[in-house]
């Protein structure tokens, strides 16, 4: 069986991941992209398409035409799902224009690449090559199986492409707020392969330290972030500068790099914060799987839903109001930190490790007759 997933890019570096499951069940896998990624996830077969919103004009022009139509650059929409629309004539001319520009660059690496002999398509963010769909109204003629990964924003604030939507027979979603948006939709939590990360570089048994105490080390506390206002960051870094009053700690941000820097940093901290917001997504993503796979305490909103759907974790539950008792609890409890730790990586290994992530999406597939 041959398995082809599609995306306008390696946002999380998971593809990788995906294939490496799907090929060790004795499947090809192969992934396409619009365009490269910023921060520097493994490519596979990338088109570099005309038009993609990584482009600085592209970015521009979609901010203008937001403020000239009074609309947010996020809209919150209404529907199970919601659909995407053109928001104004203007916005229908340009996605028609960008299907023109790019259709002879899309045919010439579907022939190149043999893109149409696959037989299970995942579409990441539920899009097409085409925003008008062609490719898929295309695939689906030739029956093929389809299946469309929604991953936050692009439900959220987007809204379904018709087309893709019709064609899907398999909805899938990391993120559990966007459950109930369309009807039967599944969740499958994120892979990791925690023997290809960073090791710790800490030590679990990091004493607290505080002006009187011996100088052996501060302890550092991490936060990555790409939207800052999406979790909540700068009222997290306040709470965290202020305990830098009474405890020796560091204040370290990832932001704005490589990924795999990024991972050297936080391998090098003793413990994470992820969110305190419900904006951009429920609980936790990539980063706390990742801080969590390194045996690293990680505090995230866990709201009532949340903590239902996940059952027993390893999470930190915090809130604005809760966030500097529970870093001062951390800090001054060196032993809570360590049972975390040994206890986080075991649940990432339950929940998302390559083959567990794998049996649920082939159960899946067989639940929809894709095999």
């Amino acid at each position: 069986m041959k398995i082809l997933y599609v995306a306008p890019e390696n946002v999380t570096g998971g593809f990788n991941l995906f294939a490496e499951g799907h090929r060790k069940r004795g499947n090809e896998c192969r992934w396409i992209t619009f365009f490269h990624n910023q921060f520097g996830f493994e490519e596979d077969l990338c088109l570099d398409l005309w038009g993609m919103p990584i482009t600085d004009w592209v970015h521009k022009l979609r901010s203008f035409l937001n403020r000239i139509q009074s609309a947010p650059d996020l809209p919150e929409l209404n529907g199970n799902p919601p659909v995407w629309r053109p928001n104004s004539v203007m916005e229908a001319i340009l996605y028609r224009v960008r299907d023109i520009k790019n259709n002879s660059r899309i045919k010439r690496a579907i022939s190149k690449w043999n893109l149409n002999d696959f037989d299970i398509y995942h579409f990441e963010q539920g899009i097409d090559l085409f925003r008008s769909g062609h490719w898929i109204k295309e695939l689906q003629k030739r029956g093929k199986g389809i299946v469309a990964f929604y991953h936050g924003t692009d439900l959220r604030n987007r809204g379904v492409i018709p087309a893709v939507h019709s064609a899907a027979v398999l909805n899938l979603t990391s993120e559990i707020d966007l459950l109930d948006r369309i009807p039967g939709m599944k969740y499958l939590y994120l892979p990791i392969d925690t023997e290809t990360l960073p090791k710790r570089q800490r030590s679990m048994l990091r004493q607290v330290l505080t002006p009187d105490a011996t100088d052996n080390g501060v302890i550092r506390i991490c936060h990555a972030a790409r939207n800052r206002k999406l979790k909540g960051s700068d009222y997290i870094e306040s709470v965290v500068i202020g305990l830098k009053e009474k405890y020796d700690i560091e204040w370290v941000m990832i932001e704005n790099m490589d990924h795999h820097q990024a991972l050297q940093i936080k391998a090098n901290c003793d413990i994470c914060i992820d969110q305190l917001t419900d904006i951009g997504g429920w609980g936790y993503g990539a980063s706390s799987v990742e801080s969590l796979a390194m045996g690293i305490p990680t505090l995230t909103r866990i709201n009532s839903q949340v903590a239902d759907f996940l059952g027993e974790h390893p999470f930190v539950p915090v809130t604005r109001d809760s966030l500097r008792n529970e870093l001062i609890n951390l800090i001054e409890n060196p032993k809570r930190r360590q049972e975390i730790s040994e206890y986080s990586l075991q649940w990432v290994k339950d929940r998302h490790s390559i083959d567990a992530v794998m049996d649920t999406l082939y159960s899946y597939y067989s639940e929809v007759g894709l095999i």
